[in-house]
């Protein structure tokens, strides 16, 4: 399946969304830790490093 350059932008925008939203719900909360209860370090690790594949994948589909 091959994209158009609107599709491709549109793809670009969503997985930048996406790591914008995962630094937000994961890094964030494990320094800034709640009354319910702090983001364990694994649950921190595997978020920053999803956040940071999906920032990779929109800078990448942005060239």
């Amino acid at each position: 399946m091959i994209l158009n350059n609107q599709q491709v932008d549109a793809l670009s925008k969503y997985f930048s969304d996406i790591s914008k939203i995962l630094v937000a719900s994961t890094v964030i909360g494990f320094f800034v830790p709640t009354a319910i209860g702090s983001v364990p370090f694994s649950v921190f690790m595997v978020g920053a490093t999803v956040a940071m594949g999906t920032l990779v994948i929109s800078i990448y589909l942005q060239k």
